[in-house]
């Protein structure tokens, strides 16, 4: 992906609440980006395909799950292999009102709800 494209027709889609940072979700025609604050100063930036969501939608409709569940359950490595690319995906869902980050926790990971 070329950076000129990375920033192209971007808007504001909502935040997500992590445990101790907010996360920024934005919207451009081919993907979401996921922003958050780092401890520099900076931001750290995650990129999301338009699909996960969807993916995570039909797979998991109703479900309460973890980022592992949907790593492993989605059969989908090709978005959701790298890196906090599925944790990265469900705070989108939670910027989109598809999703609920819940307060439990299942052992360290977060648990969220899928509408």
């Amino acid at each position: 992906m070329k950076t000129s494209q990375l920033f192209k027709d971007i808007q504001y889609v909502g935040q997500a609440e992590g445990e101790r940072k907010t996360y920024h979700v934005f919207e451009t025609s081919d993907h979401y980006l996921v922003v958050a604050p780092n401890t520099r100063g900076g931001y750290n930036l995650n990129v999301v395909s338009l699909k996960a969501p969807k993916v995570i939608s039909e797979r998991f409709k109703g479900q309460r799950v973890t980022t592992q569940a949907v790593k492993n359950r989605s059969k989908r490595p090709d978005l959701f292999g790298p890196d906090f690319a599925a944790l990265s995906s469900l705070y989108v869902m939670v910027a989109l009102r598809q999703a609920q980050k819940l307060k439990r926790k299942l052992g360290k990971s977060f648990v969220f709800k899928i509408k």
